[in-house]
């Protein structure tokens, strides 16, 4: 009896494990329905858009608003004065032409939007903050001066000596060239003191510039009309001799993954004739200029993301990029206010 019992419990024991072994995997697919098919999770990858409006992401500062009084002023049409006889102690003649007043528009409308700001804005780390002053110089501009605010020879300060007729919008009152703009967040973070006009974190300024030329002989101030200097305002050849070379792109090439790591924001992006700035967005590096044919492509002048914009600036140039600022702490992005 206990022999039969013992083949009893045997047999239910090896129909218990057969269940088991047949039973469904626990992430197998399930099939409710006989004419259903099999069902597995969609995975959705989320990537940062090549291109990014202005309203998609949180402003660090506000943007002024175009009242009809400033826009009677500070608008893409006015004419700059006209000088008919420039003369500096480096020129045997004369030069004229038409200046820009970008400074006003800085004193008057920049100045005292971001006068509210300026405590948190000396608080962050240096490209932290001239991530927000870049990514505010540019909206502004295209507030008021138009999407594409190029203009042949301008700079947020000044600087640069008048123009004649005959380049794009070289009669204009407001507006910057490439190196105007690129320049421009520098200049306006050594006006609010947030970088110090004798030490190299300004050496994209032309402050720092001056200083950099007064002290070190093997760099002088070039890119004048007629050969002249220009005042310590940077051309795009000045960019290339101040700052660290952070990496070269070759011509036609895609920046790899390597090297777009190894760049942040405020470092500027230059090739012969022409230059751009990186800015965060969302923590991911974007793309701008003033002038070029990178950002106004199809007609969207929208911050460009990075590592598609530089193939593209690239494009028939070798590029590199360029650093000046400290390079930022680890694991840390662009601070909302």
């Amino acid at each position: 009896m206990k022999k039969i019992l013992s083949m009893f419990l045997f047999v239910v024991f090896m129909l218990s494990c057969s269940e088991l072994l047949l039973m469904p995997e626990e992430n197998a697919e399930v099939i409710i329905d006989p004419d259903q098919e099999p069902t597995q999770e969609e995975i959705v990858l989320i990537t940062s858009p090549q291109r990014i409006a202005f309203d998609a992401f949180a402003r660090a500062i506000s943007i002024p608003e175009v009242t009809p009084a400033l826009e009677t002023v500070f608008n893409d049409t006015a004419t700059g004065d006209y000088i008919a006889e420039y003369t500096q102690p480096d020129m045997t003649d004369t030069l004229d032409g038409f200046v820009t007043d970008n400074s006003a528009f800085y004193t008057q409308v920049l100045a005292p939007a971001i006068a509210p700001y300026l405590d948190s804005l000396k608080s962050l780390q240096k490209y932290q903050a001239l991530n927000a002053l870049t990514l505010f110089i540019y909206e502004s501009y295209q507030d008021f001066i138009g999407l594409s605010f190029y203009r042949w020879g301008g700079d947020i300060t000044d600087r640069d000596q008048p123009q004649t007729l005959g380049h794009t919008r070289s009669d204009k009152r407001y507006g910057m060239d490439c190196s105007g703009f690129g320049a421009s967040p520098f200049e306006a973070a050594v006006l609010l003191g947030i970088l110090d006009s004798t030490d190299t974190e300004s050496a994209f300024s032309w402050f720092g510039f001056r200083h950099i030329c007064r002290t070190d002989p093997s760099i002088s101030d070039g890119g004048g009309r007629s050969g002249s200097t220009n005042n310590f305002r940077l051309e795009v050849s000045d960019m290339t001799k101040v700052g660290e070379l952070i990496t070269t792109i070759s011509s036609g090439a895609r920046p790899t993954d390597a090297q777009m790591d190894l760049m942040q924001a405020g470092d500027v992006v230059i090739k012969t004739g022409h230059m751009g700035i990186l800015v965060e967005i969302n923590e991911e590096l974007y793309f701008l200029e003033a002038g070029g044919s990178t950002v106004n492509e199809e007609g969207l002048y929208t911050p460009y993301l990075a590592i598609d914009a530089l193939e593209d600036f690239a494009g028939s140039r070798t590029t590199t990029i360029r650093r000046c600022l400290p390079d930022k702490e680890t694991n840390t992005s662009i601070v909302r206010y």
